[in-house]
């Protein structure tokens, strides 16, 4: 949530009627695709291990998701979804922040980690690639990006902006440094201008 869908806040998107693309993510992801880059998801879904909704809830909603980004965008396919279902008292070394299932993802790809580009919207998902060594680190505005960055380096959609420090975030600058972008669209228009 917060990249490719929008975010509903807490306790995420429990049902697919509360499916919403951030603007253009089809197209992005079909873009790359037609470039023969492989796309994945990589999510965790606490909302399983806590109950809320089932494990085949989850699938239908993935399924939903795919549906829309297929139908903005024909090649929007993923290759493949890495969901944690787990919740954060399991220790579960997949869960964001620990970068479990993105060293799964760039094993069954084989990728190397600087052929690998995160693009995630909130510090979890920053940490997480940092954790598993993934170069390219793009934070959203979208989701919880901009809570995140607190307003400030606000991008436009022609301008993502390369973060190195930000001024009272501890926690964020871990992460550093990451490119901020407006949306999951933004970010694929400034990696296939060659800006980057």
């Amino acid at each position: 949530d917060g990249v490719v869908n929008e975010d509903v806040g807490s306790p995420g998107v429990l049902d697919s009627k509360q499916l919403q693309l951030t603007p253009g993510a089809g197209m992005a992801i079909g873009r790359v695709r037609r470039r023969g880059v492989k796309v994945a998801l990589v999510t965790n879904q606490s909302c399983v291990g806590k109950g809320l909704i089932s494990g085949a809830d989850l699938e239908d909603i993935h399924n939903e998701l795919q549906q829309m980004l297929c139908a903005e965008d024909g090649d929007a396919a993923f290759d493949n979804v890495y969901v944690c279902t787990s919740v954060k008292e399991d220790k579960d070394p997949r869960m964001k922040p620990s970068p479990g299932m993105i060293l799964e993802a760039m094993n069954d790809f084989g990728a190397k980690k600087e052929e690998c580009v995160f693009v995630g919207d909130n510090l979890t998902d920053m940490m997480a690639a940092k954790g598993g060594g993934v170069v390219l680190r793009i934070l959203t505005e979208t989701g919880y990006g901009k809570g995140l960055m607190g307003g400030c380096y606000v991008p436009t959609t022609r301008s993502p902006r390369q973060i190195t420090n930000i001024d009272n975030n501890e926690d964020l600058n871990a992460a550093v440094p990451f490119v901020y972008t407006k949306n999951l669209a933004g970010a694929v228009d400034w990696l296939l201008s060659g800006a980057n």
